[in-house]
């Protein structure tokens, strides 16, 4: 298996890298490729969680009665007196 990279740039970045942290030019390359595929997939999974989120909401929209008036947490926890319901 072989990597032959032919950027200029590329193979500069990867060998400040390996000086900074004394490891492997392979091993900056291996993390930083890493890296940027737990960044895609946590980017992924949070578009996902959105979609889900926003479906629920469309869904619980739908049974909301027009016109929807405020209500006071306390109105509907306790009584006239101030008892718990």
């Amino acid at each position: 298996m072989s990597l032959n990279i032919k950027n200029a740039e590329a193979y500069t970045l990867a060998r400040e890298l390996a000086r900074l942290t004394g490891h492997s030019m392979t091993t900056v390359v291996l993390e930083a490729l890493r890296q940027q595929r737990e960044q895609l997939l946590l980017a992924q999974q949070k578009d996902a969680r959105v979609q889900d989120l926003m479906a629920i909401a469309q869904r619980c929209a739908q049974h909301i009665v027009q016109p929807v008036k405020a209500v006071d947490h306390g109105d509907m926890l306790y009584d006239e007196r101030g008892l718990p319901q």
